[in-house]
């Protein structure tokens, strides 16, 4: 059984997502992207042709954009499939915290954690700062 990821998006965001975590990580294998409406095209087509490629034991991870946005509602279809995980609101932060994980084990608890350390990571840095700022000078 192999792990594949699919980053999809509506326009480039995907292969610029993918650009970073290769900047970062090095190159990476089983990650595919989908990048939709840079022309006509037919999505639908696009994305059965994707999951048509994997096995029925390969696990398929997919990171959306948008959740309930097109790309997302397109891929909701393949859920039904044990095999498969979809996640929106796909991040950087999101992404290296999976593909750093060791291999194997409970995929459902790899996203579950994953998702808990990304949440993290956006803060609002005036706010996080100046908090921090105030309890130091308590001190």
């Amino acid at each position: 059984m192999k792990r594949h990821y699919v980053f999809a998006s509506h326009g480039r965001f995907a292969e610029g997502i993918l650009h970073s975590v290769e900047l970062i990580l090095g190159k990476q294998a089983n990650i595919h992207t989908l990048c939709a409406y840079l022309e006509e095209e037919d999505v639908t087509a696009r994305i059965d042709a994707l999951m048509n490629a994997f096995s029925q034991e390969d696990e398929v991870i997919i990171l959306t954009d948008i959740f309930a946005g097109s790309i997302n509602n397109e891929f909701i279809r393949f859920i039904h499939r044990p095999q498969v995980h979809l996640v929106a609101g796909m991040n950087l932060p999101l992404i290296i915290e999976m593909l750093i994980a060791p291999p194997g084990g409970d995929t459902a608890a790899l996203i579950e954690e994953s998702l808990n350390n990304a949440r993290e990571s956006i803060q609002y840095c005036n706010q996080t700062l100046h908090s921090v700022e105030l309890t130091d000078r308590d001190f």
